[in-house]
């Protein structure tokens, strides 16, 4: 009896076994040189259709180049037999030896290999080298910081042979910015009598600290496929670029006491107004475009420029955009700011001049770029006298940036629509000022574009009882509803303007002061052609905000009614 029952547990502990997948790793050399790569291959005997081992312990001493996957399923009289298998492409990261470390998968692990790692000797450089490399140059060993320099990356490799693998990508270098000049070049060039393809990558980098900079060596990893022997041989390598070190400079002593600091190879300020200068009218808005351009330095580091400020000019919409293109090996930076200038009264102004103080990286010498200050003689318009000043509103970094090259005549005189006239005796007691009511009524007309008929029966009964026969002139909102009855976008901006320097823009709440600012913005890129396609006011917009600066203003009191019973 304990004989049957141990010849049980043997076939039993047997068939366990046998039913144990079984997972294994191998390696194709164990001794390579550290251009050369190395194949891993593993396997487990059972068919595996979802999951994979963890190979993420090689990459300590390998980088992974590709890897590939495998099945394989037999029936021999009646005997099956599954195979899945892994094949690794390994590229050592050192010489020495390294160990590729056991592996697990489905409850089973790999015995960890050994790999030994040589340098190659020097008759295999040589001739690997004649087949890639790779060269770096930079345009010069010292920079003063925030300065650009450029660094130039070529790989080689022989004509008539196929390279497998990837430029390598753009440097990452601390405390230094990076931007790569256009697109990697091909070519064809010659050395020591033999023909080669090339590829050129240019970088602009920037220094953002003083001191030394040590700049990495960019590498190549893959392979090369050549004839030889009347048969094609495929063989693995690395190249890299020597390295570089240059001396960062601080800011010279030189440079002026709390100047934003500014090295250039090249700077111009100029500045364009639109309308012209000439055409300077009191209430007329003009617009200044300053623009600073600049060589050899990042568009980021451009410093802000002023607004002018000038007694009876006030500026509005102050906004900045910012352009960055390459010319050759350098960056080409420019500022566009863009500021409103509203004339509050006529006679002679004179604008500031404006001084920029940058470093000439070429002559090594301290310049100024100096805007002389423009004179305009502002002629009476159509508004006698402003109201008084309101601060200037913020920059909106999410508004529309608008240019001022398309010279633009002064806003037209707003002719507004007459309906037919009205017996005269019909508004007796309808010319007295509007009361609530009638200014509910108005916020809804305009919603049902129907203000223009209101407006011109108001204007003819307020006629009919003012006994002088001049009407009252136009309040801000009452301009702005004009404007929407007769779809004027350049008297609707007029309009809001003089809403937003008047009491009541002053004293309304911050949401519709901002509003108000954005519908100006929004209008005046319109006005001068630099609104954005699909971004400007609609007219539902415009409606929707004259509807709320009609909720926020308080109408005046009705007159008292008439006594019943006169004495």
């Amino acid at each position: 009896m304990k004989s049957l029952l141990s010849l049980a547990l043997l076939v039993l502990a047997t068939l366990s076994a046998s039913a144990m997948a079984v997972f294994v790793a191998e390696t194709d050399r164990e001794v390579i040189d550290e251009n050369d790569i190395l194949r891993l291959t593993l396997r487990i005997d059972e068919q595996i259709f979802i999951g994979e081992p963890d190979f993420a312990p090689l990459e300590q001493d390998f980088t992974i180049m590709s890897q590939q996957r495998a099945s394989q399923f037999t029936l021999v009289n009646g005997q099956t037999e599954s195979e899945t298998s892994w094949t690794l492409t390994l590229q050592p990261k050192r010489r020495g030896t390294l160990q590729i470390p056991a592996l697990a998968f489905k409850g089973q692990q790999t015995a960890p290999l050994r790999v030994r790692v040589t340098a190659p000797s020097a008759a295999a450089q040589e001739a690997l080298r004649a087949l890639v490399f790779m060269e770096s140059a930079v345009s010069t060993d010292s920079a003063y910081v925030q300065e650009q320099f450029t660094l130039t990356v070529s790989l080689w490799y022989a004509a008539g042979a196929v390279l497998f693998g990837d430029f390598p990508p753009p440097p990452t270098i601390p405390n230094v910015l990076v931007y790569p000049l256009g697109d990697a070049e091909p070519g064809r060039r010659q050395r020591d009598g033999r023909r080669y393809n090339t590829i050129t990558q240019s970088y602009a980098l920037i220094p953002q600290r003083s001191g030394l900079l040590r700049l990495p060596p960019q590498s190549f990893t893959g392979a090369v496929r050549i004839p030889e022997g009347g048969r094609t041989r495929r063989k693995n390598l690395r190249a890299q670029t020597p390295r570089h070190e240059l001396s960062i400079k601080p800011v010279p002593a030189g440079w002026p006491n709390r100047a934003p600091w500014l090295p250039a190879r090249n700077l111009t300020l100029e500045a364009t107004y639109a309308p012209a200068l000439a055409s300077a009218r009191v209430g007329v808005p003009l617009e200044q475009t300053l623009r600073l351009r600049a060589e050899g330095i990042a568009a980021s580091t451009l410093p802000p420029l002023p607004a002018p400020s000038v007694p009876g000019l006030r500026t509005y919409d102050s906004q900045t955009a910012l352009e960055e293109a390459v010319l050759g090996p350098w960056l080409q930076a420019e500022q566009r700011t863009v500021t409103v200038l509203m004339p509050e009264e006529a006679g002679a102004l004179g604008l500031p001049t404006l001084s920029l103080p940058w470093w000439d990286t070429q002559a090594d010498a301290l310049r100024y770029a100096t805007l002389a200050g423009a004179q305009l003689t502002v002629a009476e318009g159509t508004l006698a006298s402003l109201p008084p000043a309101s601060p200037s509103p913020q920059p909106s970094a999410s508004a529309p940036t608008f240019g001022a090259d398309s010279v633009e005549a002064p806003p037209p005189v707003i002719t507004l629509p007459e309906d037919d006239p009205a017996p005269a005796e019909q508004a007796p007691e309808d010319s007295a000022p509007l009361g609530p009511a009638w200014g509910g009524l108005f916020a809804a007309l305009v919603a049902l574009l129907a203000a223009a008929g209101l407006w011109g029966w108001r204007r003819r009964s307020a006629a009919s009882a003012d006994p002088t026969g001049q009407s009252a002139p136009e309040t801000p909102r009452e301009a702005l509803l004009s404007a929407l009855a007769a779809e004027d976008r350049d008297a609707a901006y007029a309009a809001l303007l003089g809403w937003q320097r008047g009491p009541a823009g002053e004293a309304a709440p911050e949401a519709i002061q901002t509003a108000v600012h954005q519908a100006l913005s929004a209008l005046g890129a319109e006005r001068y052609g630099r609104a954005p396609a699909g971004q400007g006011m609609s007219w539902a917009d415009l409606r929707a905000l004259a509807g709320k600066l009609s909720a926020r203003e308080k109408p005046p009191a009705p007159p008292p009614l008439p006594a019943l019973y006169p004495p």
